[in-house]
């Protein structure tokens, strides 16, 4: 599977169009229906992080990508948006949700977020 790239309004709204794009692929890439259910819920808290509290004008560029192991989902906000707090009740619940979650601010203020999602195998 090729990478996905998914370019929205940095908005509320639009989150809704991230969460099923990102359940959809989720599913080619053999996660398990709670899985998806717990990725979906992810992609809100890294949505509404990188959105941040002002929303700030511009967009939001997702991409989701087959990784060896599961399936990876990059999440990067508007210039202007403060880093998360890693002790926050937020990051919390993102971090419980998947397996791996990295952030990054770049030189433009923009916060980058990473979810990384591990397959399941059954025995």
């Amino acid at each position: 599977m090729s990478t996905i790239h998914l370019i929205v309004p940095a908005d509320t709204h639009h989150v809704g169009l991230v969460r099923s794009t990102a359940a959809h692929v989720a599913a080619y890439a053999d996660l398990s229906i709670d899985q998806i259910a717990d990725l979906r819920l992810a992609i809100d808290e890294a949505y509404s992080i990188v959105l941040g509290q002002n929303q700030s004008p511009g967009e939001i560029k997702i991409s989701l990508a087959r990784i060896d192991v599961g399936l990876e989902v990059q999440l990067v906000g508007p210039a202007g948006v403060s880093a998360p707090d890693e002790n926050s009740w937020a990051w919390t619940i993102l971090c419980a949700l998947v397996n791996n979650v990295a952030v990054e601010t770049s030189t433009d203020g923009s916060v980058k977020i990473t979810l990384e999602t591990k397959v399941v195998t059954s025995a």
